[in-house]
C-alpha cells in the first residue's frame, strides 16, 4: 500500500484511467474540470468515467472523454433486474482491464468496483472505507478555514497528490446534445416565449428537503420579475417535479411557464439560453454554472463556501446558523429546516437587483 505520489506521472503512454463517479448530478458536473485538466496535462491518456444512470447525459460530448460506462441507478422495485444489469456493468468494466481506476466516490459499492476493475493502480483517499480495495490511497489536507475548498478544488488535489502538476483549474464543461435545440424551442415558443425574448429559469426542488425554498417564496419571485423587469420565467423540473412546479405557478399572480417531464439534455438547453437561474442548491444549480449563466442559488444546510457556483457570474443567498453545515438528510436541531425557509422574500429580490445590475440587464416594464 502507498501513497501513489507521482503515479500519474509515470503512468506509460496512452494509458487508460476509469473515474468512478457515482450518485448525484451535481457532482458529475463537478467532476469535468479534472478529466480537462488531465488531457490538458497528458493529452495520450484515455479517460472513461463511471457513472449511474440518467447521469451519463452530463457527459456525452465531453471532448476529454474516451468512453462512459452506465451504471444502472438502483431501483428498489425492481431490485432483483436492477443488481442483474449492473454486475452486467461491472464485469463490462472488468474486461477493459483499465492500468488505473480512481474512485471519487467512496461508498461501499464504488470500492467494489474499484477492487473488481484488475486495473492495476486502484486509487482511494485515506479514509475511504474498505481499504482493502485499494494499492493507493491518497491523503488530501481536511476542509479547514485555511483549506476551505470549493468542491473542484478538493478533488483537483486528489490529482495533485498523483503528479499532476499545479495549473490554473478549467471551468465545468457541458456539450448540449445540438439534436434538442430545435425542440426544446419549439416547447419555449408554444409556451409564450418567442425567439430571442430573454426569460429568467427558476428550478424550486432538490432531492433533500431541507434544501428547499418555499413554493409561496418562489411564486413572489416570479411575480416579481415579471412586474419589476418585465422577464418571463419558465419553471423547470423532471417527472417527479412537476406537481411542485405547477403549485408554484397557482400561486403567482402572474403566468410563469411550467416545463416538466424534462429529461437532463433537455433542461440543459432550457438553462442554456436563460437570462439568469435562480434554484435552490441542487444538481441543475451547477448545470447552470457549467453553462455560464448568471446564478442566484439558496442555501440552507449546505456549506456554501465549498458548493457555490463554480466560475460564473453568481449570488449567494444563505443565513448564518450555529448548525451549519450539517448532513441534511433530515433537520437535526430544529422540528423544520429553519435555515432554507428562514430565508425571505426580500433577500432574494435584493440578489436579483445586484445580479441583473452586474449583468447589464436591468429594465422595467
Amino acid at each position: 500500500m502507498n501513497s501513489g505520489t507521482g503515479l500519474l506521472n509515470g503512468l506509460p503512454h496512452r494509458s487508460r484511467l476509469l473515474f468512478i463517479r457515482l450518485r448525484s448530478l451535481g457532482d458529475v458536473v463537478l467532476s469535468t474540470p479534472l478529466y480537462a485538466a488531465l488531457k490538458t496535462w497528458r493529452p495520450d491518456l484515455q479517460l472513461s468515467v463511471l457513472v449511474e444512470n440518467p447521469y451519463d447525459e452530463v457527459l456525452k460530448g465531453n471532448p476529454n472523454l474516451s468512453s462512459i460506462f452506465l451504471m444502472p441507478s438502483k431501483t428498489p422495485s425492481r431490485q432483483q433486474f436492477t443488481s442483474s444489469l449492473r454486475w452486467k456493468a461491472l464485469w463490462k468494466i472488468r474486461k477493459e482491464r483499465f492500468d488505473c481506476c480512481i474512485n471519487l466516490h467512496g461508498g461501499s459499492t464504488s470500492a467494489l468496483i474499484t477492487l473488481m476493475s484488475k486495473a492495476r493502480h486502484r486509487i482511494g483517499l485515506y479514509n475511504f472505507r474498505n481499504a482493502f480495495c485499494y494499492n493507493h490511497r491518497i491523503k488530501v489536507p481536511k476542509l479547514t478555514t485555511k483549506t476551505h475548498w470549493h468542491s473542484v478544488r478538493y478533488q483537483m488535489e486528489w490529482l495533485r497528490q498523483l503528479g499532476l502538476p499545479e495549473a490554473t483549474i478549467p471551468s465545468l464543461q457541458l456539450v448540449p446534445d445540438p439534436k434538442l435545440k430545435s425542440k426544446i424551442n419549439v416547447q419555449l415558443e408554444q409556451a409564450g416565449i418567442s425567439p430571442n425574448q430573454p426569460y429568467c429559469a427558476i428550478q424550486p426542488s432538490s432531492r433533500f428537503y431541507t434544501k428547499e425554498w418555499t413554493e409561496d417564496g418562489f411564486a413572489k419571485i416570479v411575480d416579481y420579475l415579471q412586474e419589476y423587469f418585465g422577464y418571463s420565467t419558465v419553471l423547470v423540473g423532471d417527472v417527479n417535479e412537476t406537481s411542485r412546479l405547477r403549485r408554484i405557478a397557482s400561486l403567482c399572480k402572474t403566468s410563469p411557464i411550467v416545463l416538466g417531464g424534462l429529461s437532463i439534455s433537455e433542461l440543459i438547453w432550457v438553462l442554456k439560453q436563460a437570462l439568469i437561474y435562480i434554484g435552490n442548491d441542487c444538481g441543475p444549480t451547477h448545470l447552470a454554472a457549467a453553462l455560464a449563466v448568471p446564478t442566484i442559488v439558496l442555501f440552507g444546510p449546505s456549506d456554501s463556501k465549498v458548493w457555490y457556483p463554480w466560475q460564473v457570474e453568481h449570488e449567494i443567498v444563505q443565513n448564518a446558523f450555529e448548525c451549519n453545515p450539517c448532513p441534511f438528510h433530515r433537520c437535526y436541531v430544529y422540528d423544520e429546516p429553519k435555515c432554507i425557509l428562514s430565508i425571505t422574500p426580500d433577500q432574494v429580490k435584493q440578489a436579483v437587483n445586484r445580479l441583473l445590475v452586474r449583468i447589464g440587464a436591468v429594465r422595467t416594464t
